[in-house]
């Protein structure tokens, strides 16, 4: 792996205390190649926690190529959030991490997402969720496997919705993985399906705008939400088209609720508008108070160890991945998935990203 020593910027890692301007090492000595990152923040590479880039050249409709909000956007590792299921996980590494500089890890999806001519959703009849074969999809891709997905919506699984949910569930406890649970339209109900969730699996969508949310009678957060935090659930972001809004999120952490990781969900339908890029995602929630540094570690330390790439050197300077990005004063108008716009006083910039030894630049529209 080549040698890159970072210069100046102002390094941000929670293993080593308070944030201090000083050069970086990477490598086995110091030298080798070099990046300016004067004026600039070296933070552990960014990871979107859920996205959807299973590339396949025959479920292209809605996927995008890992780099396109990966490396290109300052993002060193997406995961893909259950774009492939146990009938197509197989093509994965050849159409994705065969062609791509960005890092990904993928949750396998307990239906079968994609498929031609499929019909009423993903998960939405038994004969699309094949237990068997989710669990053995682990014992040939254990490496970069990292849980199991299910849409619990009915757009997704229909009538079937709380039993596709159970068999995720069973699937996620057969491997030792966690089980990430996509919260939208009812049925199945969101109180049923979060009752299903154990410590350190995932909700995503959280704070959605939906009738049937985590917001019950009088904008009062519902007790099976409460009870999945208390049980230590992750909660994830998942900004997505349709399934982020600022009044849902802003009433909830009123209430004390909290926010784990931050997520783009992006795929072609929202990478043009909407969403984005991860970084403006990111940027939004500097609208309501976080922490530049609570921000950042809900993209590095918190989802690296959410679905245990944390073991690899993720959601750290010592794994040898890293973004470089700036914090610009900066007004910009930024849109939630329900239409509403909140003006920022700052602006995330990503300026490049060091992966496997390799440096590249932003070059995407963020």
């Amino acid at each position: 792996m080549a040698t890159w020593t970072i210069r100046g910027g102002t390094v941000i890692d929670s293993e080593e205390g308070p944030w201090v301007v000083r050069d970086l090492h990477i490598g086995a000595e110091p030298g080798g190649q070099e990046v300016d990152a004067t004026g600039c923040y070296v933070a552990p590479g960014f990871i979107d926690l859920h996205t959807h880039v299973f590339s396949h050249s025959l479920f292209t409709h809605s996927r995008l190529q890992a780099d396109r909000i990966g490396v290109r956007q300052g993002v060193a590792c997406v995961v893909d959030a259950g774009s492939s299921g146990a009938i197509t996980i197989d093509a994965f590494p050849d159409n994705v991490h065969g062609t791509q500089a960005t890092k990904v890890f993928a949750f396998i999806n307990i239906g079968s997402p994609g498929l031609p001519t499929l019909g009423g959703g993903h998960a939405s009849r038994p004969e699309l969720c094949d237990l068997a074969a989710t669990v053995k999809s682990f014992e040939r891709h254990a490496d970069w496997i990292v849980g199991v997905k299910v849409l619990a919506s009915s757009s997704h699984t229909g009538s079937f919705g709380l039993e596709a949910v159970k068999l995720a569930r069973k699937a996620a406890e057969l491997v030792g993985k966690p089980l990430m649970l996509h919260v939208g339209n009812a049925p199945p109900l969101i109180d049923d399906v979060l009752d299903l969730l154990r410590p350190g699996d995932i909700v995503t969508h959280t704070y959605h705008g939906k009738t049937g949310g985590v917001l019950g009678y009088a904008d009062r957060i519902i007790e099976p939400f409460k009870r999945a935090v208390d049980r230590g659930v992750v909660v994830d972001l998942g900004h997505g088209r349709s399934s982020f809004s600022f009044r849902v999120f802003e009433i909830a952490l009123d209430q004390g609720m909290p926010i784990t990781t931050i997520s783009s969900d992006l795929h072609r339908g929202n990478v043009d508008s909407h969403v984005f890029s991860l970084a403006r995602t990111m940027t939004k929630l500097r609208t309501f108070g976080f922490s530049l540094g609570e921000v950042v570690e809900k993209v590095t330390t918190a989802p690296a160890r959410a679905i245990g790439i944390d073991r690899h050197g993720f959601g750290s300077l010592t794994g040898g991945t890293l973004t470089i990005f700036r914090e610009l004063d900066k007004q910009v108008d930024l849109m939630d998935a329900e239409g509403v716009v909140r003006r920022t006083k700052t602006w995330i910039e990503p300026v490049g990203v060091l992966v496997d030894g390799h440096y590249h630049k932003v070059c995407e529209t963020i």
